[in-house]
């Protein structure tokens, strides 16, 4: 019997990758199931793919009022380090 392997930890990807992947899949079937005329080279549209993809997530964090309130919770959750100051000549002097 083989031993129980936990399965490999998915790799995250690019969230503009993931949707530039879609449009281009769907653009693609889209394009080219048309019979006839003049076709664009798949590289244009990989391009045209991630920039909508990129102008979307740009939107998306504008506009969207969930992607917006997830934006502001994670700014208050992080610590801006900038503007601590610490007195390091304090520590390890005798009181």
């Amino acid at each position: 019997m083989s031993s129980p392997t936990k399965p490999a930890a998915e790799v995250q990807r690019d969230p503009t990758e993931v949707l530039a992947e879609k449009l281009f899949i769907e653009m693609a079937g889209r394009v080219y199931s048309v019979i006839g005329g003049e076709k664009p080279q798949p590289r244009m549209l990989a391009q045209l793919s991630f920039r909508l993809a990129e102008v979307f997530q740009q939107a998306n964090n504008e506009f969207n009022p969930t992607a917006i309130a997830a934006r502001e919770a994670k700014d208050k959750a992080t610590v801006n380090l900038d503007n601590v100051k610490i007195d390091f000549g304090a520590v390890g002097k005798p009181k």
